[in-house]
């Protein structure tokens, strides 16, 4: 692998790439993408006879290799622009995708050890009269032998869930709600890695934010009792590690954030506080190379079953070059009745966000695997085993 690093201009400003990437953490890495971009689901949220999740397949098929969530147009026209949710699975190659659920709102996903499992953060459905916060009270979701079933509840953003290696615990970010007095607007505060049993039970706090600090995305470190988490606490981002009782938390990594573990446990891919890239790290946490350098937003990097491969999701920095949007305009964009609120991006004809796989060790250019839709976000590998 090359060692060295080369700096390559960003086709966006830098500080673009910085509010992109700042926003997004604070929100609990792009939950805040999907609702900024999603008001319909604050009012359908409070209808009772709205149906939240739709299963489509009752177990994550193995004839695939990578799930991701996919967010697109609904074709019913009296929906005015309503977005779609799907839960998708595909091959390693971007083909046959294959629809698994389909949701109003679904956030994020996490695979299970064992690959027959899904972690959703979605929206607390619960109808509550006169109140549109639901959508802002994102919870933890179960997916398990084509049933559903929500772990976690609350006044609360639960979110960044993941699994242990062993599979008995899940780790996860939980925020408190409050309305801001003066804007009268919902915000979200003391972020704080937590930890409960696989089932949803005995839930336990690991970090104590203090104001304006949050601690995020917990990721457990393969064949070690040691848990990664990012964090602000020195006014930047840097990742900390703990004990699984939340003791000892000690500096890692001094300049990065949201980092993924390779299933070997030799590497860690992550972004760098400086946003839009996704570096690579060894086990002390030292910088071994750039992995991307084309001057888009690149992020949710997860890795492949055998450590060689990452996929990402990538915002084309075109969507920031107002330019763009002269010679690849949606057919609908003066229709305001049609798209609501949706921001302008939203209307060209290529998705906002793709899917992206790269080598970690050959010299090849990275492959877009997604094409279709309106943001294609959160991948993971399911498959097993590479031959």
């Amino acid at each position: 692998m090359n060692k060295e690093t080369k700096k390559i201009k960003p086709d966006m400003t830098n500080q673009s790439r910085k509010n992109i990437i700042h926003n997004l953490s604070l929100r609990a890495l792009m939950i805040a993408f999907f609702i900024s971009t999603s008001p319909i689901f604050a009012d359908q949220v409070n209808n009772e006879k709205e149906v939240f999740f739709k299963v489509l397949s009752e177990k994550i098929p193995k004839t695939r290799d990578i799930v991701y969530i996919s967010e697109t147009y609904s074709s019913d026209p009296s929906a005015k622009g309503n977005t779609i949710i799907t839960v998708r699975a595909m091959k390693d190659d971007g083909s046959d995708s294959v629809s698994i659920i389909e949701g109003k709102s679904i956030f994020s996903i996490q695979v299970s050890p064992d690959k027959n499992k899904l972690l959703l953060i979605a929206p607390d459905h619960s109808p509550r009269k006169n109140d549109n916060t639901d959508w802002l009270n994102s919870h933890i979701w179960l997916y398990d032998k084509g049933k559903i079933k929500q772990l976690t509840s609350g006044m609360v953003m639960d979110s960044d869930a993941i699994w242990s290696p062993e599979g008995d615990k899940i780790y996860f970010t939980r925020s408190k709600i409050f309305s801001d007095v003066i804007s009268g607007m919902l915000n979200a505060e003391e972020s704080n890695v937590w930890v409960m049993n696989a089932n949803g039970s005995k839930p336990v706090q690991l970090t104590s934010s203090k104001k304006d600090v949050i601690n995020i995305t917990p990721t457990p470190i393969k064949n070690s009792k040691k848990i990664l988490f990012t964090t602000n606490r020195n006014t930047k981002w840097q990742m900390f590690i703990m004990d699984k009782d939340g003791s000892n938390q000690t500096l890692f990594l001094d300049n990065g954030m949201l980092g993924k573990w390779s299933p070997d446990g030799k590497f860690l891919a992550y972004m760098d506080s400086s946003p839009g890239d996704i570096y690579l790290a060894g086990q002390n946490g030292q910088l071994i190379t750039r992995l991307t350098s084309n001057g888009d937003v690149s992020f949710s990097p997860t890795w492949s079953p055998d450590s060689q491969y990452l996929t990402y999701s990538r915002i084309n920095a075109a969507y920031f070059n107002t330019s763009h949007f002269s010679d690849n305009v949606h057919p609908h964009e003066n229709d305001k009745n049609f798209f609501g609120d949706l921001p302008k991006s939203f209307l060209q004809k290529d998705p906002y966000a793709d899917i992206w796989k790269l080598s970690v060790n050959k010299k090849e250019a990275p492959k877009r695997l997604t094409y279709k839709g309106m943001n294609n976000n959160f991948p993971h590998w399911i498959t097993m085993s590479l031959d």
